[in-house]
Order: C-alpha cells, then structure tokens, then sequence
C-alpha cells in the first residue's frame, strides 16, 4: 500500500483525571485546561483580568503547548475515587484509540485518602491502580503525572517525607488551583517524554550491581547487607541494588549520615557476620571516621563503594582522586584495601582483584568508582571465584599440651577473658570452664562474649567485666589479696582471641611483663604480646576442641578454683549505688536497673542485645548490668563517640529481639538523631524492630570520663571543657504510621520500675528514656585507684597507706606554694 492509500494518523489523546466529590475542584480543572489550550469553545474563566499572575502563567504555558502538544487532544474524565479511575480510564479507550494518561489530578480530601506522610493511603491506592490500568492507556504514575491536593489546613504538620508523587495544599482560591495545572500540564509536556527517553536509554543491568550482589549472596546468601546514603552519581546503582536485594530477601539499612552506615555495618559484622555493601556518592569516602580503621581491625567483610571522577578530569567537583589529592594514600596509610575501577573494559580483572582482596580476610574493600563504570551495562558476566578455604592455624603439640597441663592440673587461680565468640566457641568456653572451675570475664570492647546468663541459666564461672575502665568487683576480688595483686605463681589470665589492647586490662605494661602469667591465643600471630609466658598462636575453635578433648582436671585444682570463685562478692562494692539521692548517681541507676533486668531473665525469659557507647554511663552499664549474650561496644577500636547509637537501627531491624541502647549526653550531641530513619524504614519499607528497642539517654550534663580523669588525677573541678548543655525534650508518645515512639524522663527509677518491666518486652516500640544523673568518681571502676575506696566491701590496709602518703604529698605542695 502507498503511504498516499494509508489511513490518516489519528491524533494522540492525552487524557486529565480529575479525582474527588466536589463539584467545584472538577469544574476549576476544566477551565484550567481550557485557559492552556486557548480552547475557543470553553468559555474563559475570567480569573486573568483580576490576577495578574494567573494569566501570565497562561499565556506562557500557551506559548509552549501551542507547539509541543501540537496535534494532540487533551480530555477531561471526572470521577469521585481513585478506585473508579481503572473502569473510567476504561471507558474511555474503549473505542479503541490508545490514549497517555497526562495528569492525575487528586483532591485527598474528597476522595476520602490522607497525604500525611506517617499515615498516607495515596501510595497504596496508586499501586492498586497501576496493576487494574488498561493495554491501551500509557501511563508512569510519577511526580509528572500526579498532582495531590491535601487539605491540611488546622492539622499540625507532624513530619515531611518527600513522596513518588507531587503533594501540595489545596489552595483556597479557585485561581490558584487553575494556575498550578496549568503548569503540570505545560511540566508534563515539557520533561515526560524526556524522562522516557532516559528510562530507555539507561543500561538494562549495570555491571557492577550484578558482580556484586553476585559476589555476596555465593558468601553470605541473604545474609549481607545493603547500607547506602544516595547521591547524584550513586543514584541509578542504588536504585538497582535496592530492588535486588528487595528481590532476595536482603536487608535494606539506611542511615542518618555516611558514618552511620559504617556503624551499623560493624555492629552486624560482630553480632552476626554478616558482611556488606555500602555505597555513597564522590567525596564522601572521608564521611566515615574512625569507624574505617574499626572495620579494618575487626576484619569486617564487605565493600564500600564511592563513587569518584573520571582519571583525567580537570580539578573536579567533590572528586578525591585527580591531580590535587589521592584519597588512595590516605586509605593506604590506614592500611585499607582499595581498588580504582575507571574502565569499563578493565572492570572484570578490577573486580577480580577486589574479590581477592576480600578474600585475604584484612577488612572492607574500598572501589572507588569512576561514572563510566558506575553505569556500564553488564556485557558478560563477571565470574564468581569459589570461596578460599578458610585457612586453619593448628596449635602446636607440646604448647597445646602445656596448656592443658595448667589448665587441668596446676593449682592455681585461672581467669579467661574472652573476645569475640561464634556459638560452638562459646559453648565450648563454658564447658571447659565448668570443667575446670575456670572463672570468666568479658571485656569492655567486646561486652556479652560470654556473660552472666546462658540459655537463662546463670553462669556461676562468670565474674564479669574485666578491662582498663569498667573493672568489676569480683574481677578484682579474684585477682587481688588484700588490695594487692596476687602473686604471678598463684595465678594466671588466659586472654582468649584477643590482641590484649590496653583497654582490655586495668595493669600497667610493668604489671602485664612482670606481675601477671598471661597465656595469649590468638589466629594471629602478629597480635603475640611481648609480655605473654604462654603465646598459643592457633584457631580459636580448633584450640578449644583439642583442650576439651585432652582436658583431664585434678579434683584438688577443681576444688581449690570453685573455692576461689565463691568467694568474690557479687557485689557493687559500693555504697552509693544503696542510696536514692536525686539526681541518681549512675551507680544507684544501673544497680536498680540491673535488678529489673535480672528478673525479666530468670522469670520472663527475656534476652536482649546491649549497645554500649563511649562514655561514664555506658561503661557503667557494661559493668553492672546482666547480659544475655553478646552485644556491641563503640569503645572497640578507636572508641568514637557515638557509633554505638548510630548502630542502633541496622541491628534493631536486623535482630529477632530486644535491643537497649546507652548513650550518654555528649555523645549524643555529636551524631544525628536516629528516630527519623527508624520511623522512615518503618514507614516506606514496612520494617519494625523485631523486639523492643529502648534508648537510655544519660543525662548529666558533662563528659564525666574526662571530668572523672581531670578531678582524680590534676585536681581540676568541672569546667569549661568538661560541660554540655542538654536540652532536655519534653515527654510524649506518638505514632509513625505503624512504628511507636514513646519518650519519658526518668528522675528516679524506682518510680519507674513496674513501667520498664512491662515496656522493655513491648516488640516494635521504639522507646526513648531520658535518665538524669549526677556526676560521681566513685565505683564503677573507672579508676584503679577507686579499688581501694572507703566504699568498698573489704578495706585493705592500702588504703590507708595510699590516704597519708596523699595528705603528706599535699602538706608539702602547700608549703612550697606559702599556703
């Protein structure tokens, strides 16, 4: 057929919803459109002569749409609910023209829907409708397309939350209305058609998306974890990775700031293995912190991806690899590995050295990625390598058979200390010490490694916290005689997966040399103390399971450890923790909280993962408080304020239970508020914490371990530097769509006891406490010097020795200075 036989094109049809009950919003849409189309036959609305404003958006909108909807008829469909728009859109194609569905014009009010964003019913209602659309009706359902007019007008705006679609408040005057969609029509016009051009030309499946989500799920299956904070570079591989791990049953973790993403990839590494994918956008690959060289020392497993420049581009914008800087150094210099991936043709042998370096198990893996290998589409995919098998360091025979010598047949005291344990590890470590009468400490870095509970059953081996700062009572009682340390052949520690950093111990390097026999196991040997007797470089759990294996006990060594652990006192060692001034001390706080907690455990069942910050408070509940299992401390590492709270949401949202959180006021000053993205996961992905989260908020006012160090050891009363300013927000409960966030004050906690003991096993609630404490020196072990307080249990004699050589240390300073 010649093209002169064909059949004329019929002109496209744009079709305009108009949604709601009143006349008058259908009616102000039909002159709008009319007024834009310069239609002769509407008769004019009239609004042009008396705002000025109206009619010039007309006439610009005129001038656009004469020519680009040229040939191209707009129709108005009226209907009362979103619910009808499937049956009218329809209806309206029924004759068989295809039609583009323009705009969706919505008044919320009138067709019965809320546009708050905590509550709203517009998102679901256009899902609906996007699956009932008919063939013939093209339509995306996007911000160019849906126009929501919410009637807001006396509610208080309780949230914003930017939607797929455009909100705004319905105006009051019928001219305002008009004006605007005349300019969503003119906007739709003008960027629709572009917009399906970028849909089109966007890669199909983005290369590097696919090597790694492909990397992941063959290590961790639907373990590993998405952690992103968007940006322009990173947004079309956020985008794909997102509905990737949707698709797989991964966990989609976002946070308040780059540095919250890495905390809460840390905290999942420790508690769970669970490796991870981070992305962020060019420049921000210093938005991290401290958190890197935290990642780095605990091995975590993972990739972090920031995007960067082209190579040779000229002094570009936020890049960080170019002729200027090298961000490389700097991640060299913390001994991070890294790869640059800025060749799409190169991208297979990159990733495969990525993947190797993964593999040599030394920490995250850094790619900085270029634009062009961000976006290159898959062309074959990258191979997957097998995993490397985990290599095995063996115990040597006759260290392993010297250990089991010691730890079965030499009568003397014996204390492990224990860094981080999978299950069988642990399991193994109790056993043994059952076996052995062994007593049991944790660590300040690594609280809950083993702890005073198993499986709800107490753990009579366990003494509790045994480190730098947080020291406890029985820990000290074990290890001391009369205030003094024993002596080194009476006793030894045996420091279990752990490097021996100076937080995990009270003793100077003198003592640690000289004063203590130390037995040290460790995968790595580079981690040997010099100070260890007994240096065991092996695989822990290997390690266990031979010793279990050869253990034989003495029945006398038995004995003499059973006797040596029943004598400490389970005690605070201290009496203000007894005595209900307010504000609280931390230790009247934490003991009566402990107390609670200890009831939950061994009547209810109850479990929990603890979160500890860096600071008076948190370290007070590490020492006092009854835990369940193993929980996450920011003083690991680099002890960086703060990243214990921002860990909060990825392992509240990730755990099956409870999860209490201590963070102390100055802290919290210095990171961002965790509440919006809890509420935002809650809202836009459905997803709760699986238990209770409760936030403690310790509230005194200053940085007590600086004003604790000032006033022990220079004399310094509070001052300048030591003070924070905490506004105290008022209390209150409200509801985020299907996510609760209470918030109370706690003066005194035995007000507020019966209340915790319920709201601590509410699951889902998001609970924020603000305890408002005093600031003290006194127990918790914050100082070693603190051992031999007036307060204790026991008054050794070196109390009074260390009192007068004070007092004549102090005559004397005050004869020199003529006081």
């Amino acid at each position: 057929m010649h093209s002169s036989d064909q059949p004329a094109a019929l002109p496209e049809r744009l079709l305009a919803v108009s949604v709601g009950k009143a006349p008058g919003f259908h009616d102000t849409v039909t002159a709008a459109l009319a007024d834009a189309l310069g239609d002769p036959s509407a008769h004019p609305a009239g609004w042009a002569g008396h705002h000025p404003a109206y009619g010039e958006t007309v006439r610009r909108a005129r001038r656009f749409l004469g020519r680009a909807l040229a040939g191209q008829q707009v129709e108005q469909v009226r209907v009362d609910t979103l619910s009808e728009v499937a049956d009218a859109l329809r209806e309206a194609v029924d004759g068989g023209r295809p039609a583009t569905l323009a705009l969706l014009l919505v008044d919320a009010v009138g067709a019965g829907l809320s546009a708050d964003p905590l509550t709203e019913t517009v998102g679901p209602a256009l899902h609906e409708l996007r699956a009932g659309l008919p063939q013939d009706v093209r339509a995306d359902l996007s911000a160019y397309t849906v126009q929501v007019y919410a009637d807001d007008a006396g509610a208080p705006e309780r949230a914003r939350l930017a939607p797929p679609y455009t909100v705004r408040r319905l105006p009051g005057e019928p001219w305002l209305l008009a004006a605007d969609v005349v300019r969503a029509l003119a906007d739709f016009a003008q960027f629709h058609d572009a917009a399906d051009v970028l849909r089109e030309t966007a890669p199909p499946a983005r290369a590097l998306a696919d090597a790694l989500t492909g990397f992941l799920a063959a290590r961790a299956g639907t373990a590993w974890g998405l952690h992103y904070y968007t940006g322009s570079l990173v947004t079309g591989l956020i985008g794909e990775l997102e509905q990737t791990a949707e698709r797989s049953g991964n966990p989609v973790l976002r946070g308040p700031s780059e540095h919250g993403l890495a905390c809460g990839a840390l905290a999942r590494w420790q508690l769970d293995g669970a490796p991870f994918l981070i992305v962020v956008t060019n420049g921000m690959v210093d938005e991290f912190r401290g958190t890197l060289a935290n990642l780095r020392e605990a091995r975590a497993r993972g990739f972090i991806v920031c995007a960067d420049s082209e190579s040779d581009a000229w002094f570009p914008f936020q890049g960080t690899v170019h002729g200027a800087e090298d961000s490389r150094e700097v991640l060299r210099a913390r001994r991070l590995r890294s790869c640059y991936l800025d060749d799409p043709a190169r991208l297979p042998q990159d990733l495969a050295e990525a993947f190797e370096a993964y593999e040599a198990d030394q920490g995250p893996v850094v790619l900085l990625v270029s634009r062009a290998v961000l976006d290159a589409p898959v062309s074959e995919p990258v191979p997957v390598p097998p995993p490397r098998p985990a290599a095995v360091l063996r115990v040597a025979e006759g260290t392993l058979a010297e250990v089991a010598r010691l730890v079965g047949r030499e009568p003397v005291r014996m204390l492990w200390q224990c860094g981080t344990l999978d299950r069988e590890e642990r399991e193994l470590t109790y056993d043994i010490a059952r076996s052995a009468g062994l007593a049991l400490a944790d660590s300040p870095i690594r609280p809950g490694s083993v702890a005073r509970y198993r499986d709800g059953e107490r753990v009579p081996e366990y003494l509790g916290t045994f480190g730098m700062f947080g020291c406890s009572a029985r820990v000290h009682d074990y290890l001391h005689r009369d205030g003094r340390l024993r002596r080194k052949n009476e006793q030894s520690v045996l420091f279990l997966k752990s490097r021996i950093a100076e937080l995990t111990t009270p003793f100077t390097p003198r003592v640690l040399d000289r004063g203590l026999h130390i037995v040290q196991v460790t995968h790595d040997p580079a981690h040997l103390a010099p100070f260890a007797d007994l240096p065991v470089p092996a695989d822990a759990r290997t390690f266990l399971r031979e010793l279990r294996e050869r253990l034989s006990v003495a029945p006398e060594v038995l004995a003499l450890r059973q006797r040596a652990i029943a004598e400490t006192r389970d005690s605070a060692s201290d009496m203000v923790h007894q005595l209900p001034l307010l504000p609280m001390s931390p230790n009247y706080f934490f003991h009566r909280l402990g107390a609670v907690l200890d009831d939950l455990i061994v009547h209810q069942g109850y479990t929990y993962t603890g979160l500890y910050d860096v600071g008076r408070g948190a370290m007070s509940a590490i020492r006092n408080l009854p835990r369940t299992g193993p929980g996450f401390s920011g003083w690991y590492g680099r002890a960086l304020m703060g990243d214990a709270l921002q860990a909060a949401p990825a392992v509240a949202l990730t755990r099956e239970g409870n999860v209490l959180a201590f963070v102390g006021d100055g802290a919290l000053g210095l990171v961002p508020d965790i509440v919006p993205t809890l509420v935002q996961q809650a809202v836009l992905y459905g997803a709760r914490p699986g238990g209770n989260l409760s936030v403690f908020r310790l509230v005194d006012g200053g940085h007590s371990v600086i004003r604790t160090y000032r006033e022990t050891q220079s004399g310094a009363t509070a001052d300048r530097q030591t003070r924070i300013l905490h506004l105290l927000e008022p209390e209150g409960r409200q509801h985020y769509g299907p996510l609760t966030v209470t918030h109370r004050h706690i003066g005194d906690i035995a007000d507020s006891e019966d209340e915790l003991r319920a709201r601590l096993q509410e699951p889902g609630v998001v609970d924020l406490y603000s305890v408002l404490l005093s600031h003290n020196n006194e127990g918790d072990g914050m100082n070693l010097a603190g051992a031999s307080g007036w307060q204790r249990d026991d008054l050794p004699e070196l109390a009074f020795t260390i009192a007068r050589a004070a007092r004549r240390a102090g005559q004397s300073a005050r004869r020199r200075s003529g006081r």
